[in-house]
């Protein structure tokens, strides 16, 4: 748009000059002096948009129109026009010279920007990898205070497993010794409960401090999600909610440390279970996809808000007044460990849905 606009102007210009040249009588030769100057200006308007291409370019051109009005009106002889073409050839001499200064200059100019947005661009990447180094410095620190609660945590926990266990059996001694009546009233089974769910508590704990150790083996998807839906059958019935396991195809046997990938399946089982305490749909499906296997849970719970969504899978993070914060965060470090994949999506209201991605080759 705007390299037509200057070939306009300086087209424009040169046909105007041309045709004030060849319209004013040769008496009043004071006229045509000017107008050989004004030639002049189209000329370094092309140098100076287009460089040498343009400057010679217009050189040309006005001589093209002006030398055969020397040619025709002025007689065309050297000796009375010697300045008539002098000033022809400066015409290309300038539009030369000044075209290849201004191409100078524009590519020096060019070369600057280039360079400018270099810089800038290296500003830029600097001020990324500070704030990267600043973020690893975080994570570093939250690592090393996620390592000091670990060993508090793995101590604690172990030291309050003793002493529960002896609680437990002492318990069921008192369970045993009890009067009939004693028996079915609420008081053992609030003992039992409540001792349970601390049992539950620290080995949770323990699980997440304690390094795992792999036994690899042939594992069975679809008889491990099978058996895992059965034992959980009963809660889920307490709970009104319907579980339901989707096969696409025939599931092969991957090789993994049963236990581990029994308890990731569990942990996320559990978690789709208490996000629906009043009733509901869970499904788990299972299917082959390009290579990999595809294992989800879905529920139709209170879903993830979007500000936490980032976060479940952190340590310690819950959203439950009696969660401990470690049933993701220890499914995460045992899928990363496996180098599988974890993803989850979630909408408020409508439910969550945890995908686990396992390679076959």
């Amino acid at each position: 748009m705007k390299r037509n606009f200057w070939l306009i102007v300086i087209g424009g210009l040169i046909l105007i000059i041309t045709f004030l040249h060849y319209n004013t009588p040769t008496s009043i030769w004071q006229f045509h002096l000017i107008y050989m100057e004004l030639y002049f200006v189209p000329i370094l308007l092309a140098a100076f948009q287009f460089g040498v291409k343009g400057g010679v370019g217009a050189a040309l051109t006005v001589t093209a129109f002006y030398l055969p009005h020397v040619m025709l009106h002025w007689g065309g002889l050297v000796e009375t026009n010697l300045l008539r073409f002098l000033q022809i050839i400066l015409f290309n001499v300038i539009g030369y010279l000044t075209g290849l200064k201004a191409q100078g200059e524009r590519e020096k100019t060019e070369k600057y920007r280039q360079l400018a947005e270099k810089l800038e661009e290296l500003n830029i990447q600097q001020k990324r990898q500070s704030e990267m180094l600043l973020e690893m410095e975080r994570k570093l620190r939250a690592t090393d205070r996620l390592a000091i609660i670990g060993e508090m945590t793995a101590s604690l926990a172990h030291e309050v497993r003793n002493p529960l266990a002896s609680i437990r059996g002492a318990i069921e001694i008192l369970k045993e010794k009890a009067p009939e009546d004693l028996k079915s009233s609420e008081f053992f089974e609030i003992l039992e409960q409540e001792t349970k769910r601390i049992n539950a508590v620290v080995e949770n704990y323990l699980s997440f401090a304690r390094k795992p150790t792999y036994s690899q083996s042939l594992v069975s998807v679809a008889e491990t999600i099978e058996l895992l839906l059965k034992m959980l059958e009963s809660r889920a019935r307490k709970q009104s909610v319907k579980m339901e396991f989707i096969k696409k195809e025939p599931l092969p046997h991957i090789e993994t440390d049963a236990n581990l990938f029994k308890q990731v399946l569990m942990n996320l089982v559990l978690n789709a279970l208490q996000a629906m305490p009043k009733g509901g749909q869970l499904t788990v499906l299972a299917k082959k996809v390009e290579g990999n296997l595809i294992i989800e849970v879905n529920d139709q719970g209170k879903g993830i808000p979007p500000d936490q969504i980032d976060k479940i899978f952190q340590p310690f993070f819950t959203t439950r007044e009696d969660g401990t914060g470690l049933g993701l965060s220890i499914v995460k470090r045992i899928v990363d460990e496996n180098r599988w994949q974890i993803s989850v999506k979630s909408k408020v209201g409508q439910g969550s849905s945890f995908e686990i991605r396992i390679p076959l080759t």
